[in-house]
This record gives structure tokens, sequence and C-alpha cells, in this order.
């Protein structure tokens, strides 16, 4: 079913991927177009997931809200469209506040509640996918927990179960851009890009997303994006401090440890194959070479002590 509003207006937009792969970016571009007003992160669309959430049973049995509801009298149906008209107004009301007749919703960690997001909006909206190389956005999470001082919900349950950080983000990565690409492959209201792509040649990508969503694009709107930061609200403050597309991201999992690269290929390789990224290909050093470098490390330490003490 293709996407189509009730009030014969666009769609809405939603965009999703993983965090820190491109999303606010993408947010800022689609906020500076004449048409669409996209706020700062709302929350709305994770905060609707959790209303839909239901614990399931071996028996069979769900206990959630939209199965308390159906004892009730309201058939599923109608609370996704009460609901629905819950999330959608506020958008709406937002959009015509700015004086655009379209509006957009862009929060990172929705791509952590993509199955419920789906339930709700599929078939009235349009979906941006983005992605980016994993083993980036595993640095560029560790960035931004340290930045935060803490670990969102999402990040955090990855943390309970993988104690080396890097290896916790990079699967909380995993399971995020698997989510999208089952997005963009299943859905024809969905369109896929890259991260690295839109850097490389954002004009060309820009013109196809905007191609897609039924909107004009000009020459002057990705510099109208990138020339202030009002409304800044939640989102990528690494973006809002540029006032230019970069690549300076780009391929900084290059800088890591070897040992550290081959542990997060192994995790990141399916997903980054699927996605069509080259695998990281490493070679992975044996126990004894390991225990080289480690009493190499703590000698270097001992000598800045050691030199550190003697001034």
């Amino acid at each position: 079913m293709s996407a189509a509003s009730s009030s014969g207006t666009a769609p809405g937009i939603v965009v999703v991927g993983s965090p820190r792969s491109g999303t606010t970016l993408l947010r800022r571009v689609l906020d500076a177009h004449p048409n669409i007003a996209c706020p700062p992160e709302t929350y709305l669309f994770g905060a609707a997931a959790r209303f839909l959430h239901a614990d399931e049973f071996a028996a069979g049995l769900r206990i959630g809200v939209v199965d308390g509801l159906s004892f009730a009298g309201f058939p599923e149906d109608e609370v996704l469209g009460r609901l629905r008209g819950l999330v959608f107004g506020f958008l709406e009301d937002y959009a015509k506040k700015i004086g655009k007749p379209r509006w957009a919703e862009k929060t990172a960690f929705d791509a952590f509640h993509l199955d419920a997001i789906r339930r709700l909006c599929e078939g009235h909206v349009k979906f941006v996918c983005i992605h980016r190389h994993g083993l980036d956005v595993a640095l560029s999470l560790g960035d931004l927990v340290a930045k935060t001082g803490g670990y969102v919900d999402e990040l955090h349950a990855y943390m309970r179960r993988y104690p080396e950080p890097l290896e916790a983000m990079a699967r909380a990565w995993v399971d995020a851009a698997t989510a999208v690409a089952e997005l963009a492959e299943a859905s024809d209201d969905a369109l896929s890009l890259r991260y690295e792509d839109l850097t490389a040649a954002p004009e060309v990508e820009l013109r196809r997303v905007f191609e897609f969503l039924d909107e004009p694009y000009d020459e002057e709107l990705l510099g109208r994006a990138l020339a202030g930061t009002g409304g800044v609200g939640f989102g990528d403050w690494k973006t809002y401090a540029r006032a230019k597309v970069d690549r300076s991201s780009v391929g900084r999992w290059k800088t890591l440890p070897t040992p550290v690269q081959v542990k997060l290929a192994g995790i990141c390789n399916p997903t980054l194959e699927r996605l069509g990224y080259e695998p990281v290909e490493t070679e992975d050093e044996d126990a004894e070479e390991a225990r080289r470098r480690y009493e190499l490390g703590l000698l270097l330490n001992r000598m800045k002590q050691d030199k550190g003490e003697g001034e």
C-alpha cells in the first residue's frame, strides 16, 4: 500500500537510521525546504512504540494496551488510528505553526523501535532510510556517550549484555541497521541511501531524496540548511557545528588498533556486506604477538610514570 494522507495532503516523512548515521544532517536539509517542517527530535514515535508494546507468553497470551483495549470493545485498527492521530497531530500542528504544508520527523533512536513504528505508520508516510559504516557508528556512539555522560535506555540494554563499550555499540548498530534495511527492502514507500554517498556527492543524493518525496529541489537548499542552527533541540551537536558537508568522520574506524578492528569486523561484516559495504579485512594477531604488545604498553606507561616522578 502506498503512502497516503486522509486529508488529501502529501504524506508525512519519517527519517530512520542508526544513531550517528547522518540523520540530523538529513533533518536540517528537510527542514530547510519551503514545503517541509522537520522539528528537532520529538521522541513521539518511540513513545508510541512503548504504548504498543506487549509481553508475549509461551501459551500465546499477549498482555499490552492493544490487547487490553480489545477486551473493552476497541478493535486494533481503531486503537492504531487514534494513536496515529495523536502522533501525527502534533507534527501537523507544528508544520502549520511554521507555515509549511508537510511534516517530517527524525528521532535517531527510532531505529530501535521500527517494528512498532512500521505497524503504526506504513501506508501513511514515506520513509527515508540512511546507513553508515558500522565501525564508524560504533566510534561515534562512543563519542555520544562521552559527551552526554550516560547511556539512553536503547544503548544501556547493550551495555548490560556486552561489557566492552565498542562491542556493545557495534551490536547496537547491527540490530538498528538490520531493522532499517528490512524496512527499505520491503516497502515501496521507503528510500535508502548511505552517509558516505551523501557526504561525497550531496547534490546528487539530495536530488534523489526529494524526487522520491515528490518535492522540488533547488541548488541553494543545502546552503540554507547549513547556514543556521535555528530550532536545534536534541540532535547531533557535531552537525550543528559545521557550515558545510565534509567527510572528516568517514573511515575513522581505520585508526582503531588491529585487534579491535578484528573483533568488530566479526560482529559487523555480515551487515556491512548486506548494505553494500566492503567487509573489514584484517589479520588477527596471535597470542604471543598480543602479549608482546601488552608488555610494550606496560613498559611505555612505566617510563612515563618514572619521568613524571623524576620531574
